[in-house]
């Protein structure tokens, strides 16, 4: 006799079933449950970090744009303040710019659809209630987005965080240039490297973006030399000028070598390349005359510009805010040098869709 025991015989349809009541069980227990007649309703996902960002952002670019578009038609500096006039114009053709800048695809493609094929009766959108009316809210408003563009900087993906950084630069500058030439006193400064800290929290279904570790090593290891780079030209300059402008070089000195060594301990500590100060620099075109030598400041902070805000897009979350922090310090610079600078400065601009 076998000791095996042999499985009970089971008919064939209670066979049927048990597989029905299987397949029930693991039904409700991984794939949720199923609406027999059509799809389920869809439930988007909530939104994420660059979302929240992205909406307020635009909302404060618009109020921007609105308060320009007011403070032009009611003020209209015209030939008396020239200046003042210009600062204007440039900011007005820059916002546009910059929202499209932060419009995804489909936001893109709704406003594409609605400018081609208007609905009926479709009317302009209203002016913000909030819009400022005269240059001393329009600053306000301009500070208020520079703020607001260097915290998302500091939080959202790597992908939106270059364009995000680019807009709080050129607000940066453009706000510095509207107090200068509307004669509106001193701009709250940018702030710190230290006091850049994230200030929302983040979903927890957001997924962390991390860029590719070549780029940001790449980033890191050019924004060192140019650092370098630039403490060594002003110290050249330095020593070529006196009084005021000596002491103007010797102060850019110490903050380009100061934040090189910054961002070489953060290279360091990254297992980045560290590079290392030189003695000696070679000289722009071998030679410094006169004419180079003035126009080299500005040409070093339009450099440093661009390195700040390629390096904050792709670092990762905790090294950003040296990398703001400088752009925005070169931007407030470039103020009192340049009367142009791109609506987002290392990228390249589209043009904006109408406004409806």
């Amino acid at each position: 006799m076998s000791l095996l025991a042999r499985p009970a015989a089971v008919p064939r349809r209670g066979v049927l079933r048990l597989a029905i009541g299987a397949l029930a069980v693991m039904t409700a227990a991984g794939c949720g449950r199923i609406t027999l007649g059509g799809p389920e309703e869809y439930t988007p996902p909530p939104p994420g970090i660059d979302d929240l960002f992205r909406i307020d952002l635009l909302t404060a670019l618009e109020r921007a744009l609105a308060g320009t578009e007011q403070v032009i038609a009611v003020h209209d500096p015209g030939t008396e303040e020239p200046a003042l006039s210009a600062t204007l114009t440039t900011l007005a053709a820059a916002l546009p710019i910059q929202r499209t800048a932060l419009l995804t695809a489909a936001q893109r493609e709704k406003e594409d659809e609605a400018r081609e094929d208007p609905a009926p009766g479709q009317t302009p959108s209203p002016v913000p209630a909030d819009a400022p009316t005269d240059p001393a809210g329009l600053l306000e408003t301009l500070v208020e987005l520079r703020d607001l563009a260097t915290d998302a900087a500091r939080q959202v993906s790597g992908s939106l965080a270059r364009p995000v950084v680019a807009i709080a630069a050129h607000t940066a500058w453009i706000a510095q240039r509207l107090a200068d030439t509307g004669a509106l006193g001193e701009v709250r400064p940018p702030t710190s490297a230290e006091q850049i800290v994230a200030t929302r929290e983040v979903p927890a279904t957001d997924p962390p973006s991390i860029g590719a570790e070549s780029d940001y090593h790449t980033s890191i290891e050019q924004t060192q030399q140019e650092e370098w780079y630039a403490a060594y030209l002003h110290e050249v300059l330095a020593a070529r000028t006196e009084e005021e402008a000596r002491e103007e070089h010797l102060g850019q000195v110490e903050v380009h070598r100061t934040r090189a060594e910054e961002l070489a301990l953060l290279a360091e500590q990254d297992g980045a390349p560290v590079v290392p100060r030189q003695a000696v620099y070679a000289l722009p075109g071998g030679t410094l005359d006169a004419q180079l030598a003035g126009r080299l400041p500005t040409l070093l902070a339009q450099g440093l510009l661009i390195d700040h805000v390629a390096l904050t897009g792709a670092a990762p979350f905790e090294r950003r805010p040296l990398p703001i922090a400088a752009a925005l310090e070169e931007a407030v610079r470039l103020a009192g040098m340049v009367d142009a600078l791109e609506p987002l400065p290392s990228l390249e601009v589209e043009g904006p869709p109408a406004r409806s």
